[in-house]
């Protein structure tokens, strides 16, 4: 989930000179690990801004670790109100305008969580190296890029705070190096204490009568033990998690199958024709492209963070072999 104000974000400053290094700098490579430790080892709150060609949201998160674990709260602050509670890997969201809770337990990574625990995996699919210095909500932070090896995947700048390491910006590029989604600080308090207390949902109360939802994951763990197989699956993704979801309206469970290259995502959902809710073709939002098609009875939608080819490439792939 990524997270209606002006245009402008509040980042202040001067850009820096980029100052390229050679691939997969042992540098960039340390800026990498201090980011993906930072988002998860140390407390922060703090409002960010989401652009896309679409449209500007803000949203804040709070980020509270202690004994226990890691404990989240993100919440929408413009358009349809939104809330997420994230108690490690029990993830609960809520909508109150369709007054509906929905229940899972998944690993989530929402922004400034951007780059997975284990970092070796992506540096197959990327390119990594040094840029410049910028500064992001009053912080001065360290640029680092990552390029894609492929036509399959966007090529992102992070900045990161140059001290805690605590990501402030993420920039996406297409496949021509243009910019095509920031999301980034406005304001935001790095360490020091933090109550699990400002963590409670707002609408703990008032949902107790909602309708919940919620995820079971998938009996089987692999896609050809369901009866569904993907035939050519891009260079480098991998599949990360195969569950069914009950959706209101909807004659029956939808499966959802999730593929990564440890920096993108791809989410696959089979469902019934009658009742999907999408048309055949091809749309995007900002930096996700949508790509669905009709396989027999069903509908194939697949959406990700990625070039079109990439989704297009996956949903065509996907076939049903039988149980």
């Amino acid at each position: 989930m990524k997270a209606a104000l002006p245009a402008i974000a509040l980042v202040l400053g001067t850009v820096g000179v980029a100052v390229a290094e050679t691939a997969d700098s042992p540098e960039a490579l340390f800026w990498l690990k201090k980011m993906s430790n930072a988002s998860r080892q140390i407390n922060y709150t703090g409002s960010f801004v989401y652009q896309h060609a679409h449209g500007v949201e803000t949203s804040r998160i709070t980020h509270v670790v202690d004994v226990g674990g890691e404990y989240e709260k993100l919440e929408t602050l413009d358009g349809p109100a939104r809330e997420v509670i994230r108690n490690n890997d029990n993830v609960t969201c809520y909508l109150p305008d369709i007054k509906t809770v929905i229940v899972e337990k998944r690993k989530i990574r929402l922004f400034p969580v951007l780059l997975p625990e284990r970092l070796p995996g992506i540096l197959d699919n990327y390119e990594a190296s040094m840029g410049g210095k910028d500064r992001v909500a009053g912080f001065e932070c360290q640029v680092i890029k990552l390029e894609p090896r492929d036509n399959l995947r966007y090529g992102h700048k992070f900045c990161a705070e140059t001290a805690s390491g605590l990501p402030l910006r993420a920039r996406t590029y297409n496949e021509v190096n243009e910019m095509i989604e920031s999301i980034a600080f406005t304001q935001v308090r790095i360490g020091g204490n933090l109550s699990r207390r400002s963590l409670r949902s707002r609408y703990a109360a008032e949902s107790r009568n909602w309708r919940v939802e919620r995820a079971a994951p998938g009996e089987a763990h692999g896609v050809a033990e369901t009866g569904w197989e993907l035939k050519s699956r891009p260079a480098g993704f991998k599949k990360l998690t195969e569950m069914r979801r009950s959706f209101a309206g909807r004659p029956e469970p939808v499966a959802q199958i999730v593929y990564s290259d440890g920096l993108a995502a791809v989410s696959v959902f089979i469902e019934p024709l009658t009742g999907a809710r999408t048309n055949p073709g091809l749309s995007h939002r900002g930096a996700i492209n949508i790509y669905s098609r009709r396989y027999a009875d069903r509908m194939i939608t697949v959406l990700g963070e990625t070039p079109a080819a990439t989704v297009m490439l996956i949903g065509n792939s996907i076939t049903f072999k039988g149980k």
